[in-house]
């Protein structure tokens, strides 16, 4: 099955969004990321911007197994899920399965939040687009090895031998 998944941060995100993706790493061994860029707060009363980024992989989990996991990082980052306004309030870690699918060109074609679709187009186009305003990113994913994250899509091939 091919997921994508959707991740932000308005907290401290330029601490949060690196290690969750050095943790998503750990789990899902190859996955593509798009840039990450910086957005406005939607739905809540916040002066915190966004760091969003999308991401793309395939895993034999079920959807259900994928939220589990993901809420559990969303924990480990101090969101409390159990808040009935956890989704209105600032927040560590938004990890989301946007999509799943069969096939990469039905996950391509999935209608996205407005303020992602340059992301979306991104990740699924054979190109590649620069987006100018992404953010510069360097996740730690082994203790000699630092990945830059820029304006184009990554994709990690994550080697736990390595570590």
């Amino acid at each position: 099955m091919l997921y994508l998944c959707s991740l932000g941060s308005n907290i401290e995100p330029l601490q949060h969004v690196p290690l969750c993706v050095r943790q998503l790493c750990e789990r899902i061994p190859v996955i593509t990321f798009s840039s990450f860029i910086q957005t406005e707060p939607m739905g809540m009363a916040t002066n915190n911007h966004f760091v969003n980024g999308l991401a793309w992989f395939e895993s034999q989990q079920s959807p259900a197994q994928l939220k589990r996991f993901f809420n559990q990082l969303e924990a480990r980052h101090g969101r409390n899920r159990h808040d009935p306004l956890s989704s209105a309030k600032d927040r560590c870690l938004d990890i989301d399965v946007v999509h799943f699918a069969d096939s990469f060109e039905e996950l391509s074609l999935v209608p996205i939040e407005p303020f992602l679709s340059r992301l979306h187009q991104q990740l699924f186009d054979t190109h590649s687009p620069v987006i100018e305003d992404a953010l510069k990113l360097e996740i730690q994913l082994t203790a000699q090895h630092c990945l830059p994250l820029g304006q184009r899509a990554t994709t990690i091939h994550f080697n736990r031998a390595t570590r």
